[in-house]
């Protein structure tokens, strides 16, 4: 339970006071969990804006939860990582621009085409429809930074608050991330079969990625591959959702 709760700590903004602790290697295992929850209290708002807000607010409501949740650390280093990675910039030259607190142009495009595709994506999820693709995407999400976390290393060879968080090798903290896979399989076969096969490939080429450019994750990665894995399973959620209905 402790590790369950600093992983809660470390990945959202609830207020568990005392019973937060630091951030340790042995929290990465829940991490796919908390994803889950957040999941289920975006579907729970979801539901509740369904039923006394019109469907344009219904789903900015949605993707401001999404934001606000943690803290809009996620998105922060996605506009970091896009400032820094977009242009040809050498290794030492890109994690210095992503050290710099000031969002640059391609940071503010990365944060409003993010926001965009989420809004278009959960604008498709109706609640009584497609509910489960809003518990998916952030469990899916948090379940790559685990992926990311035992296969990569961290670039900046710091010590630091998430520096223990790097497990590399350690695959058995991939154990729950097989629950957010399983999921889309209820909804059908073929459905389970292309999200775990988007989720795979996505993986591998943004941690390859980051790996030819930065040798390693930062946490502004980590941001960023989380924003983006979330944004693509809403997306890909609403065009399946739009299909069956």
């Amino acid at each position: 339970m402790r590790n369950f709760i600093s992983a809660l700590s470390f990945l959202t903004l609830f207020p568990l006071g005392k019973f937060a602790g630091k951030p340790e290697g042995t929290s990465l295992l829940y991490f796919p969990l908390v994803g889950i929850l957040i999941g289920i209290l975006l579907a729970g708002v979801d539901w509740l804006g369904s039923l006394y807000l019109y469907d344009e607010l219904r789903t900015l409501t949605d993707v401001a939860f999404l934001a606000l949740i943690s803290g809009g650390l996620h998105l922060d280093g996605l506009a970091d990582s896009a400032d820094g990675l977009y242009f040809h910039h050498d290794r030492e030259k890109s994690l210095e621009v992503m050290k710099d607190p000031r969002v640059g142009v391609m940071g503010v495009l990365a944060i409003l085409f993010c926001l965009g595709f989420k809004f278009v994506g959960i604008w498709v999820l109706k609640f009584e429809h497609c509910w489960l693709w809003l518990v998916m995407a952030p469990a899916l999400a948090r379940s790559a930074q685990v992926v990311g976390l035992v296969w990569m290393d961290d670039a900046r060879k710091t010590e630091g608050l998430g520096q223990a968080l790097y497990q590399k090798g350690k695959y058995h903290y991939l154990t729950f991330c097989l629950i957010p896979l399983v999921l889309p399989f209820g909804i059908s076969l073929s459905v389970g079969i292309a999200v775990v096969a988007i989720f795979v490939i996505i993986n591998f080429a943004l941690l390859k990625f980051f790996r030819n450019r930065l040798g390693g994750m930062t946490g502004d990665t980590f941001g960023a591959l989380t924003e983006i894995m979330e944004t693509v399973f809403l997306v890909f959620g609403g065009w399946v959702c739009k299909g069956l209905t």
